[in-house]
């Protein structure tokens, strides 16, 4: 009995040596195919939303400047200027009369395309008229002006002296483009301008333009 318990044992320890032997001088098998992946796990749950930052401060905002005022920027306009007329002692002893401003804001592309406006003022009660202007003692008041250049003239309709002119001062006022001139002769035409100046009053000139008085 203890003979054939012996020789099992033998047996398996053998079988065990054998199998070592194999596994340390044996060849390495094939990898075997991938198995298929498998199920994805849950979502685990979403972390706590972090803390909002600072709000940063809010710039100053700038003041809003004032506005300008319309229709001024090429605009050119004179103070009002004494008559540059002679007389002798405020008394014109001839049919006709003359005298020059010198204008040094008319240039060539005015005389051409803009627009050249006189006004006269009377001294005694401050009423201001456009010219041409007729007078009620027949002396016709007008103008013709060239580059830098503004001439009025004074002539009677029945040929007889002037005597006291009307205006003592002049005003004019100088608008680039718009409307043609009309030749450099009694101020403008009205051709082709959206707004006629020459058709304005005074007053309707100095507001459209924001012109001091």
């Amino acid at each position: 009995m203890k003979t054939r318990l012996k020789s099992n044992l033998l047996i398996v320890l053998l079988a065990v040596i054998s199998v070592v032997a194999c596994s340390k001088d044996g060849e390495d098998g094939a990898v075997g195919p991938q198995g298929p992946q498998g199920e994805q796990g849950p979502t685990g749950p979403q972390g706590d939303a972090g803390a909002d930052g600072a709000q940063g401060e809010q710039g100053v905002e700038g003041e809003q400047g004032e506005q300008g005022d319309p229709g001024t920027a090429n605009v050119i306009y004179s103070d009002w200027i004494e008559s540059p007329i002679v007389d002798n002692d405020n008394n014109i002893e001839a049919p006709t009369a003359n005298g020059s401003l010198n204008v040094a804001g008319l240039s060539q592309d005015i005389v051409e395309m803009g627009n050249v406006l006189v006004f006269g003022k009377i001294e005694s009660n401050g009423n201001v008229y456009a010219l041409p202007y007729m007078g009620n003692q027949g002396v016709s008041y007008y103008y013709y002006f060239n580059i830098e250049e503004i001439n009025i003239r004074l002539t009677t309709t029945d040929g007889s002296n002037i005597g006291t002119p009307l205006f003592t001062t002049y005003r004019y006022v100088l608008i680039p483009g718009g409307v043609e001139a009309s030749n450099g002769i009694g101020g403008v035409s009205s051709k082709a301008g959206s707004q006629d100046f020459s058709k304005m009053s005074y007053e309707e000139v100095v507001d459209y333009f924001n012109i001091p008085h």
